[in-house]
């Protein structure tokens, strides 16, 4: 589902008038961010091995 800026706006907006509704925005703003950025770091240090499950290179 792809929505256009006016169409997630104004989701946003409803979304921001509910009880609570500000942190559940900003909530999900950090985890996506987090989540991207966890993405870009695997892309660039793929080769490495890391798949982020606690893996440690041998020495």
């Amino acid at each position: 589902m792809v929505l256009t800026k006016e169409q997630l706006s104004e989701l946003i907006c409803k979304h921001s008038e509910r009880e609570n509704g500000r942190q559940d925005l900003l909530e999900i703003l950090l985890e996506s961010m987090m989540v991207s950025e966890r993405r870009k770091y695997l892309r660039e240090n793929s080769t490495s091995g890391n798949k982020c499950n606690g893996f440690r290179p041998g020495a």
